[in-house]
């Protein structure tokens, strides 16, 4: 892509990807498919999304915009692997990792 493409694509979907920006989202990437609160930025370069769940720990991921492949309900990382849509992804796998983490430090809250 060149510059030219690049900004477009920006400019036609950097409204909708901060419309989910503190919204619930479910992520995957091989195995794992779990539920999580998205917080999302995004600059010239592309979006980055920090994902705090309480199945998995707090992390980020991120995609440069000639990566992006973004829809009405989520998007994806192209090469990367990771995926975010509204809906769960493949219901079949369910929650995955299922159980729930307890231990509060792990969403990055201080005792």
């Amino acid at each position: 892509m060149n510059e030219m493409e690049i900004r477009e694509k920006r400019e036609e979907f950097e409204s909708l990807i901060q419309s989910w920006n503190g919204t619930k989202m479910w992520f995957q990437e091989r195995r794992l498919q779990f539920p999580g609160i998205v917080q999302i930025i995004t600059d010239d370069w592309g979006v980055s999304i920090t994902i705090t769940s309480e199945y998995f720990r707090k992390f980020s991921v991120s995609g440069c915009w000639e990566i992006l492949r973004v829809s009405s309900s989520g998007m994806s990382g192209l090469y990367v692997g990771w995926t975010l849509n509204k809906q769960i992804i493949y219901p079949e796998l369910g929650i995955f990792p299922a159980n729930k983490i307890v231990d509060t430090r792990c969403h990055g809250e201080e005792e």
